[in-house]
């Protein structure tokens, strides 16, 4: 009657000894927190990206669904970014050496 489930790959006991990094990548994995991470770390390289004259007069920078959201107080800074929004993108691509970055959207 009672049909068990399979464990989460995740949670089930290997009987010989793994590398802690493999470890920690198979749980992320299992548990889908890579796409988290990546996001995390594209708004936190947007200032060394975008040089300290730029990154000081955006805010609000954050990352959905492949998208990096940033408000610019400045609507010439906002103009020049969306002229180079390409450029932008492909500094990203080449910082991370994976394309995360697909849009830039500025508010």
């Amino acid at each position: 009657m009672y049909k068990k489930k399979n464990p989460h790959p995740a949670s089930v006991r290997k009987s010989e000894a793994t590398p802690l990094g493999q470890v920690i990548n198979e749980m992320f994995d299992a548990y889908h927190l890579n796409r988290k991470v990546d996001q995390t770390q594209v708004v936190n390289l947007w200032p060394k990206v975008m040089g300290k004259a730029i990154a000081s007069r955006t805010k609000g920078v954050f990352m959905k669904d492949n998208k990096l959201f940033v408000t610019v107080e400045s609507s010439a800074l906002k103009q020049e970014l969306l002229m180079s929004k390409e450029r932008i993108i492909h500094l990203f691509w080449e910082e991370l050496g994976k394309e995360i970055v697909k849009d830039i959207v500025l508010l």
